[in-house]
């Protein structure tokens, strides 16, 4: 049976949050976590999702895991890359074409892609609490947020624009890949016209 001290290292390798699953691997028992819980030790943040209850949770982090097959993106992803200061109140997710989860709540946007889509672009970064998640690759957002189908503010298009093309991790010829595929190349070459 694990204790109090694995507890607190389980919850600092993963930055304070830990899943049910990754509990029982560590020999948890049912009636332990429900101690922990009780004991406010632990604080239920999602279902089968566990933080530290001196720690602050990630909301990106906690239902990315809850939602194993989604991908951060649009809005949300331009607030984790620092190109929107407008903290979502929504997360938008991208999911596979069909993908259907009894899970899928109102504080998420769920968007669905055709499956060869859907796995194109994907890369890890880190949330401003630490965590590592799944987002779609900075290229790949610049060129999809302007798809009609996803609503996204102009002010907010316009302001991404001028700072993805005036930062260093730009990358024109992958922007350009990203627009062909998701048939946003004219709009994608008026930024670039504009601001370059």
């Amino acid at each position: 049976m694990a204790n109090i001290i694995t507890l607190n290292k389980l919850l600092k390798e993963n930055n304070y949050i830990t899943s049910r699953k990754q509990l029982s691997e560590n020999n948890f028992s049912g009636q332990q976590i429900k101690k922990y819980l009780k004991d406010n030790v632990l604080v239920l943040l999602d279902k089968g999702i566990y933080g530290s209850a001196s720690h602050l949770g990630d909301t990106f982090y906690t239902t990315q895991l809850r939602l194993q097959k989604g991908i951060i993106s649009l809005n949300s992803a331009l607030y984790l890359y620092g190109l929107s200061d407008c903290l979502p109140d929504k997360i938008d997710f991208t999911f596979p074409r069909g993908y259907k989860n009894p899970k899928l709540r109102k504080e998420i946007v769920a968007h669905q892609q055709l499956p060869n889509l859907y796995k194109l672009g994907i890369v890890t970064i880190k949330t401003p609490q630490g965590n590592e998640v799944r987002v779609y690759s900075l290229d790949r957002t610049m060129a999809e947020i302007l798809r009609p189908q996803y609503h996204v503010d102009p002010e907010i298009i316009n302001s991404a624009f001028k700072q993805y093309l005036n930062g260093a991790n730009k990358n024109i010829a992958k922007l350009m890949y990203f627009a062909k595929i998701f048939k946003t190349t004219k709009k994608v070459m008026n930024y670039v016209e504009v601001l370059l």
